[in-house]
């Protein structure tokens, strides 16, 4: 199933360790996606719960451009 976007409430479903695969319409999402997941860190420093997420690009389906991301909790 492919997702618009990826979201705050997606990345709070996470506790460390999770390891999800998101499939989106283009590389740009999929970079869009990247970037936000790792600005959580710099979040919630200093809160109760902090995240830190690594995320990596597929490459892109040549046929419909789609892309898909894994994004890991490490903390």
């Amino acid at each position: 199933m492919v997702k618009e976007k990826v979201t705050k409430d997606d990345l709070l479903k996470f506790c460390v360790g999770d390891q999800k695969v998101f499939t989106l319409p283009s590389y740009g999402k999929a970079r869009s996606a990247q970037s936000y997941a790792n600005q959580q860190k710099k979040a919630t420093i200093g809160t109760a719960n902090p995240m830190e997420f690594r995320a990596i690009i597929g490459d892109p389906v040549p046929e419909t451009g789609q892309c898909s991301i894994t994004i890991t909790r490490v903390s």
